[in-house]
């Protein structure tokens, strides 16, 4: 299907929105045809039209609205339309209206989303159109907004369970440069010129240093981030494949990674789309490297003739738990069902990971921040106890 690359922006008297055309003449008459008497028109750049991209989030909302009013009865075009009519996004609104213009003109709901694939998952819009030609579009945006609404509360647990150990960490930090680069120097210039302990003096000797090599500590530090940030952007693949070797956050992204890939070819498959499609959809709709090159395998294995079971063992996802699962699910014909019993079981060893990794972190981080404190206090008063011995 062929889709259109001039994206125009319109505007009326009382109302704006967009429409897709070859040219600035086929955008006014198709405007025409829907009674649009537009007083200015442009057309937008790739750039202005990604500035613009409505939030995922509102996506996936307005999907879950829609799938419950084609439920109760109303026709696709009116459920679209109610659904946006809360909406505080302008550009999700001029989507829907845009899809609704086509709607009406005799497309489909998935031919009209096809304009906006540079805004929307590839992937949601290859489900829709295969639930439209089953008769299940209700049922299929339902499960698209289940599967944000998973994927969100999945990435709020990586973020709660990382972020107070990272909070911890800084003011540590914070704490070591602050007493170290000034408390811990003024204080020993009380005591003179006098032979100070041993970790005192250690301490003001690491103080000094870092004093010394501040610029070249920084220049290091900030080579290093650079370094990180060309790999991860030049070496994708590498860089994905390292943070998940990383002890305990590896296990993490894992799980939360093959969490999706699975849920995504359970929606798929649910949706009524073709087994070899549903594999090229979620591959797309995928930002995980490692797992999109397994995909590609497995892919291939299906091409050949091979079943879930066979093409799974010959990938990088061929773990013991996933091939049992399978295993049962093509011996009661109900692959898609399989698929949704491995995100849930990805999805609950997450969340207990994540628990364990919190209930853990809190005591270590504590012991550590405790340590690096007293550690400076006790550097700092230990030379007041010399003194007071001196005097005894």
């Amino acid at each position: 299907m062929k889709t259109l690359d001039y994206c125009w922006q319109w505007q009326a008297d009382n109302a704006s929105g967009l429409v897709h055309a070859d040219s600035l003449l086929q955008a006014k008459q198709l405007l025409s045809q829907h009674h649009i008497r537009c007083t200015k028109i442009k057309r937008l750049s790739k750039r202005q039209r990604k500035l613009i991209r409505p939030k995922l989030s509102l996506w996936y909302i307005l999907l879950q609205q829609t799938a419950s009013l084609l439920e109760s009865g109303l026709p696709l075009s009116e459920a679209l339309r109610h659904s946006i009519c809360e909406t505080k996004s302008r550009s999700l609104r001029w989507l829907i209206e845009d899809c609704i213009r086509s709607i009406e003109h005799g497309f489909s709901f998935s031919r009209a989303l096809t304009y906006y694939e540079h805004w929307l998952p590839k992937a949601d819009i290859n489900a829709i159109a295969w639930a439209e030609q089953n008769g299940q579009l209700a049922d299929a945006l339902q499960q698209l907004q289940e599967l944000e609404k998973r994927q969100h509360q999945l990435k709020k647990q990586l973020t709660k369970a990382l972020r107070y150990p990272v909070i911890v960490l800084l003011v540590a930090a914070g704490v070591c440069f602050m007493m170290m680069g000034w408390v811990l120097p003024a204080f020993a210039q009380l005591f003179g010129e006098g032979e100070l302990p041993w970790l005192t003096a250690v301490l003001l000797n690491s103080s000094a240093f870092l004093k010394e090599q501040a610029f070249v500590i920084f220049s290091a530090i900030l080579a290093a981030a650079v370094t990180l940030l060309t790999v991860k952007n030049k070496a994708p693949l590498f860089s994905q494949r390292t943070l998940a070797q990383l002890p305990v956050i590896g296990q993490l992204l894992q799980d939360i990674k093959l969490q999706q890939l699975f849920h995504r070819l359970a929606v798929a498959l649910r949706a009524g789309i073709e087994t070899r499609q549903a594999i090229l959809s979620t591959e797309s709709s995928l930002n995980w490297l490692p797992h999109k090159a397994a995909l590609r395998q497995i892919h291939q294995q299906l091409e050949s003739g091979n079943g879930w079971v066979d093409s799974f063992r010959s990938s990088a996802l061929n773990e013991p738990r996933t091939l049992s699962f399978l295993k049962v699910g093509e011996q009661n014909g109900k692959i898609d069902n399989a698929f949704a019993a491995l995100a849930d079981f990805k999805q609950q060893r997450f969340e207990e990971n994540c628990e364990r990794l919190t209930a853990l972190a809190e005591p270590l981080l504590m012991v550590v921040l405790g340590g690096i404190i007293g550690t400076l206090l006790v550097a700092m008063y230990l030379p007041l106890f010399s003194m007071g011995q001196q005097f005894q």
